[in-house]
């Protein structure tokens, strides 16, 4: 009887050490007209500036696991940075996931960014459900530099912007000698001509 309650007691240890060990993706989840369950947030996490990514949301009838199909049809997200003009995006299904919906964009500053959904959710009308990135919600938009291996040196871009210019010279050099030896060919075919 010992053995059994230590095996038990073991084998909820363990299972609540892979419970916390989980990674947890930052979506935010809401009620929508008390008939929808929806979970935002970005496609790709960490979201980083200038990387492809994608505004989602998943939709199931609440409290269920049943996906709400046919949303691209009658749903758009606006995506803003901050308080900026937003900007509207058509979604579109994801192949094998049914009731998740994307819009694809890039993201090109650090920070916040607020989805907003307008249209229907099957017969209901969903207009200005906001969502915005935070510390309940989903994450923010993040440089790069934290994730670069190795980091990025300013040594090196600075080196690498003077040999770009460099060559860019060159060529502009090579270029002019070219139309100097063409007119210089042409000149000299017009002499050889009007002697003739």
């Amino acid at each position: 009887m010992r053995r059994i309650g230590i095996l038990t007691a073991s084998l909820l240890v363990c299972l609540t050490s892979l419970m916390v060990a989980r990674p947890a993706l930052a979506h935010s989840h809401q009620t929508l007209a008390g008939k929808y369950d929806v979970e935002v947030g970005w496609l790709n996490e960490p979201a980083i500036v200038s990387q492809p990514n994608a505004a989602t949301i998943r939709i199931t009838k609440k409290g269920t696991s049943d996906p709400i199909m046919g949303v691209e049809a009658t749903l758009t997200v606006k995506i803003a940075y901050g308080g900026n003009t937003p900007r509207q995006f058509a979604l579109h299904t994801v192949e094998d996931q049914p009731g998740f919906y994307v819009a694809d964009v890039i993201p090109t500053r650090v920070g916040d960014y607020i989805f907003t959904f307008d249209g229907k959710i099957e017969d209901t009308p969903v207009s200005g459900e906001k969502f915005e990135s935070g510390p309940d919600s989903f994450d923010a938009v993040t440089a790069p530099d934290a994730l670069q291996v190795p980091a990025a040196s300013v040594d090196s871009t600075a080196a690498d912007l003077k040999a770009a210019q460099a060559d860019a010279s060159t060529a502009r050099t090579l270029a002019l000698v070219g139309i100097g030896v063409g007119v210089i060919g042409i000149v000299i075919g017009i002499a050889g001509f009007v002697k003739r």
